[in-house]
């Protein structure tokens, strides 16, 4: 484990590994050091003191990593970051606070992986929701709920013609 002295050393370090921002003392924290952590490595955000964690340092953490999300304090959770999260991966939607499961959030989340359906709240799972997730990866077709599946498969045909000409 490194001792950071000062400031600029550990802006240094972090620039190069945003993890190095768990041996930087709290002091030399800084809001540009846990900025550039959290760039670098956005699961960095786990070491950035509370009174460091802005809007924007938990924006940018999510850009970077959208598992980022479950470190960013809840009362910062919006759906902005949230749609952030999910663009960056998919995989995001699964820490993603059930009130801050939006139609965007969720179709966004399919849209970059299609197996993500199955954190999609029943009650979100739209025609348009559950045929971006089939089209991302037909594997979703198990989590599109009875009612739904005609359509989709239908939109998927309509797809595939208007491929095939």
């Amino acid at each position: 484990m490194r001792k950071y002295r000062d400031a600029e050393v550990a802006l240094i370090a972090v620039r190069q590994d945003g993890l190095a921002l768990r041996d930087v003392p709290g002091e030399l924290k800084t809001e540009e050091v846990c900025l550039a952590a959290v760039r670098e490595y956005g699961l960095a955000l786990e070491f950035v003191p509370k009174e460091r964690k802005t809007p924007e340092v938990c924006l940018e953490a999510v850009r970077k990593d959208g598992r980022a999300l479950k470190f960013v304090p809840a009362r910062m959770k919006t759906e902005a970051i949230c749609l952030e999260a999910v663009r960056q991966t998919g995989r995001a939607l699964k820490i993603v606070p059930e009130r801050l499961k939006t139609p965007a959030v969720c179709l966004e989340a399919v849209r970059r992986r299609g197996l993500s359906l199955l954190d999609v709240p029943v009650s979100l799972r739209s025609e348009e929701v559950c045929t971006a997730a089939v089209r991302q990866h037909p594997g979703a077709m198990m989590y599109v709920p009875g009612r739904r599946r005609d359509a989709v498969r239908a939109a998927m045909a309509q797809k595939t013609a208007a491929d095939a000409e």
